[in-house]
């Protein structure tokens, strides 16, 4: 991830990508991943989307992470609880209620850290990377999530490719990403007045081949059978 990219970005306050208000999208298929509300999320780059906050008013645990220290503290201080700072190598983390917020590049997170994991969101993830760095992102949510995680994304195309974040991203693209490790269901695909098509997927990750437990015994495969 460019993360010289992403500082300049945040210390010239070039956030035209900030929404002042939450994700409709969010609001109206959050529902279709039927999670309890005291699961933990994950919202990678998140930047200081209000989206944290619906998601905290729906009973949730958030973990945000963001490549910019400065996003991290201008979410933090729009809320009154306190935080409580710790900092391992390249990572800096901040609790604030049932929200941590990681500050530094996602692909240095420890998997071990979103095994409790139960859903993604990713609104802004996925459309800031470069096509270079897709790969490994999509790898690492695969290696990170246990099997039956769920994922909502939300994707776009703009009618004249950027060259810059948000990038244009295609179902086909989608599809060649996480198919081999996740169900992918397609939930949207809605042309703005702008001219911008968005396109929501729900996405589940597979069991892993190395994690499919078969029955050992006579009984326990009758069992299984009925």
């Amino acid at each position: 991830m460019d993360k010289v990219y992403w500082e300049d970005v945040w210390r010239n306050d070039k956030l035209g990508f900030h929404q002042p208000q939450v994700n409709r999208h969010l609001q109206r298929f959050w529902q279709r991943l039927e999670l309890t509300p005291d699961s933990r999320v994950f919202v990678p780059l998140c930047g200081k989307s209000l989206d944290m906050d619906w998601l905290l008013s729906e009973g949730h645990e958030v973990i945000g992470a963001d490549l910019s220290e400065k996003a991290q503290q201008e979410y933090l201080i729009t809320h009154d609880e306190p935080v409580r700072y710790n900092q391992e190598h390249q990572l800096k983390f901040a609790w604030q209620g049932r929200l941590l917020f990681v500050a530094g590049d996602i692909l240095h997170m420890k998997p071990e850290m979103l095994r409790s994991v139960d859903a993604v969101y990713d609104r802004a993830a996925l459309v800031a990377l470069t096509p270079a760095a897709r790969q490994n992102y999509a790898l690492f949510l695969a290696h990170s999530l246990k099997p039956s995680a769920k994922m909502l994304l939300i994707t776009r195309q703009a009618p004249k490719e950027q060259q810059m974040p948000p990038f244009n991203i295609t179902a086909a693209e989608v599809d060649a990403l996480y198919a081999s490790n996740f169900k992918i269901e397609h939930l949207l695909t809605e042309q703005r007045a702008d001219g911008i098509i968005e396109e929501a997927f729900l996405l589940k990750r597979k069991v892993p081949a190395g994690l499919i437990r078969l029955p050992i015994e006579a009984g326990e495969s009758q069992k299984a059978s009925t």
